[in-house]
């Protein structure tokens, strides 16, 4: 007989076999057990607490698991009644997140209910880790716009006329169309995507002397990544660093870990991704994850990336992101602001209904013209950032392998030399002899300059590069959603001109075409702005260590070429 639910094997001492209820994804690193469902797992230890036990598995494996994901069952017995279980949670890894950047599924899915999810077992420790739960609920001076022209865009500055999305949706041909509809950008120009905005701001875009931006935020800020600390839980079976965000507009830390992050990253991808570039987190690594130098490392990505988000003028406004940086140890607060963060329905192109474009219309030719080229500039900066990721490593293998170990070994003979010399007893010899141990330490000091330099030069322009290509990983799917609504324009033209499209319905998908395509701009723009400055500040620190470094060595050297002047006559 079987015996369902938890409560019947907590009083039930004989019964060690439970039956798992659903597919479980567990962090083996830290010590969970994966499993499917309908596998036999025998636990070893009911004891762990706060809804967790130890258990093994068929093929010996051991480790936790949720105690709510198994049923206890009496393995007399050959058949067991079957139950309508509700389908298991949906996990992600991060890098399976990073691999559905861009993909063409729908963006505003609503979350799953509570009734089409397993129980989570809860962690009464750590208010961070109902983040899982499906229960319900600086001195910083913004700087100004940049790049292009108004006429980059073909945007007419004569006859502006109010812009407005009408709640048209092209009926009359529109199942021509349908089957085609693959993007949410798609799926806004036809006039598919509805939702209620809600508590969203509205987005304003401005012509600025360069051309269209996102309207400056009026309380930038920035935010610090610091003091992380490792932290555990079930007493010690489960480890993780946690770091203090703390927003210069509130100067109130909030503690937050890594998969926060990675939850933060996966709501405003969902939200915004169709026009707005949102930069990929920083891998999550398995190994040594631990170790001082790795965790300061993580450390400074976390902030470079935290503070690439707080720049730009639209996305740190989201409601999703002030209630990352903001929202304390409140439990019931934190849970109700993540729910309505999952809930919210301005996403993917129904973010696009928030946007206010200026009044000016677009030359649709001349964007597409403007689309091409800014296509070929990430395609190429992409590439010529490979290369340089590619010579940076191989600098770097040179720096702590190659030139540190040649020059140790210069020094090595030069001792040898030395010693050879001490042979020769005869006073006139002896200074000789001492130049030369002295320019063999003089090498020894140099090799190890060169082991230590790339830390100072090769390792921060790299990791600046590797930040960048994490946003140019993100402009393929934003420049080629410009370039599918204005293929999809262009199609419900050839329907107007079969009298299968009304001239409204035309005019409706043209000023949609062309929000999209001022927003394409405005990002651009923004991501052009802030490269110039990056780059400019990545270089001069690059050369300055380069400098710095090369007169050391120099400095050495002259001073070792001293102790030879009185051998030699001038």
């Amino acid at each position: 007989m079987c015996l369902f639910g938890t409560t019947a094997l907590a009083h039930t001492s004989q019964c060690l076999k439970v039956k798992t209820l659903y597919d479980f994804d567990g962090d083996t690193e830290n010590g969970e057990l994966s499993f499917s469902a309908d596998e036999i797992i025998t636990v070893t230890n009911k004891d762990i607490g706060d809804g967790w036990w130890e258990g093994q598995r068929a093929d010996g494996t051991t480790g936790l698991f949720p105690e709510t994901y198994v049923e206890a069952c009496d393995m007399s017995q050959t058949a067991a009644p079957v139950l309508d279980l509700p389908p298991p949670p949906i996990q992600k890894s991060q890098s399976e997140k990073l691999e559905t950047l861009g993909d063409e599924k729908p963006w505003g899915d609503p979350a799953p209910t509570q009734e089409q999810q397993p129980p989570v077992a809860s962690d009464g420790n750590d208010w961070a880790d109902d983040w899982d739960s499906s229960a319900p609920a600086a001195n910083y001076q913004q700087p100004p716009s940049p790049t292009k022209s108004h006429q980059s865009l073909g945007i007419s500055e004569a006859s502006p006329t109010k812009r407005t999305d009408r709640k048209t949706t092209i009926k009359v041909g529109m199942n021509l169309l349908s089957t085609f509809t693959k993007t949410p950008a798609e799926a806004y120009i036809l006039g598919e995507c509805k939702a209620e905005l809600g508590d969203t701001a509205t987005s304003h875009i401005v012509l600025a002397d360069v051309g269209p931006m996102w309207e400056n935020s009026p309380e930038p800020f920035s935010c610090a990544v610091s003091n992380p600390v490792k932290e555990s839980k079930f007493s010690g079976f489960k480890s993780f660093i946690a770091y203090n965000i703390t927003p210069s507009h509130t100067d109130t830390p909030v503690q937050r870990r890594f998969k926060h992050f990675d939850w933060l990253y996966e709501q405003l991808n969902k939200k915004y991704n169709v026009t707005i570039a949102i930069p990929q987190l920083p891998d999550k690594q398995i190994t040594g994850r631990y170790e001082d130098e790795f965790i300061e490392a993580r450390r400074a990505q976390l902030q470079s990336w935290i503070c690439r988000i707080a720049l730009h003028p639209v996305v740190s406004r989201s409601e999703v992101f002030k209630h990352f940086i903001t929202s304390k140890d409140d439990e019931r607060a934190w849970k109700a602001g993540k729910r309505k963060a999952e809930r919210d329905e301005a996403v993917g192109g129904a973010f696009l209904l928030s946007v206010e474009p200026p009044p000016n219309t677009v030359d649709l030719v001349v964007a597409e013209q403007t689309l091409d080229t800014h296509t070929k500039f990430t395609r190429s900066m992409d590439e010529s950032c490979k290369q340089i990721m590619i010579i940076g490593q191989e600098q770097i293998k040179c720096y702590q392998g190659a030139y540190k170990q040649e020059n140790q070994k210069f020094a090595l003979a030069l001792n040898s030399l030395s010693q050879s010399f001490e042979l020769d007893e005869r006073p006139v010899s002896q200074p000789l002899t001492d130049a030369l141990k002295q320019t063999s330490f003089a090498f020894e000091s140099i090799g190890k300059m060169y082991g230590e330099q790339a830390k100072s030069d090769w390792y921060p322009l790299l990791e600046g590069i590797n930040e960048y290509k994490g946003v140019l990983a993100t402009f393929p799917n934003i420049l080629g959603n410009e370039k599918s609504v204005l293929d999809k324009q262009k199609d419900v033209r050839r329907l107007q001109l079969e009298n299968k499209v009304t001239s409204d319905e035309m005019d409706d998908v043209t000023l949609r075409t062309e929000k999209v395509a001022y927003c394409v701009q405005a990002e651009v723009n923004h991501f052009q702005h802030y490269r110039v400055g990056d780059f400019a500040m990545y270089m001069k620190d690059f050369l300055a260590a380069q400098i710095a470094f090369h007169q050391k060595i120099v400095e050495t050297l002259q001073k070792t070429a001293e102790h030879y002047k009185s051998m030699v006559p001038e």
